[in-house]
């Protein structure tokens, strides 16, 4: 009788142990999901990430922020300030230690700096053709007043002559 209790009761003890832990668990691995947690969490990790003494910890510091900088639930995307946070990452953690999965985050934040490096120059090429497009079409409109006014004068010049004869 005496055992049976003591199973049960250790049973209990184990049980609220095993809840406490898997709720602490949750609280610590909690996503941001708004601008203001996502925020919070960016700076804490970017104090992390500069004056922890522990060289792991500051480059777990630098991999997070950038997850958090490619979050699709980050309203202020950042994909180039992710691709820094993984080379900081890659500069500081030991080759060994990088994996592939890594290795395949650079080189797509790397493709994606460069489609919006290029995005940038077909936009200021696109702006310098509106600019040029705009002058065009003034000086075009300059042309079909001047054509109206030459008109305009060969007109009354046949006038004239029709006149004089």
């Amino acid at each position: 009788m005496v055992s049976s209790f003591n199973r049960l009761h250790w049973s209990c003890i184990l049980l609220v142990f095993f809840f406490m832990v898997s709720s602490c668990s949750k609280q610590m691995l909690k996503k941001p999901e708004r601008e203001k947690e996502f925020s919070q969490e960016t700076s804490r990790l970017e104090k992390l990430a500069h004056e922890h003494p522990k060289t792991s910890v500051r480059a777990q510091s630098h991999l997070q922020m950038a997850f958090l900088y490619v979050n699709y639930r980050n309203p202020q995307l950042n994909y180039t300030r992710a691709l820094r946070e993984i080379e900081s990452y890659l500069s500081i953690t030991p080759e060994e230690a990088q994996t592939d999965d890594i290795q395949n985050w650079l080189a797509v934040l790397q493709k994606i700096e460069s489609l919006q490096m290029s995005l940038k120059r077909v936009q200021e090429a696109n702006k310098t053709l509106r600019d040029e497009v705009s002058g065009l079409k003034e000086v075009n409109n300059n042309m079909r007043e001047t054509i109206e006014r030459l008109n305009s004068l060969d007109r009354q010049m046949e006038e004239k002559r029709s006149l004089t004869k």
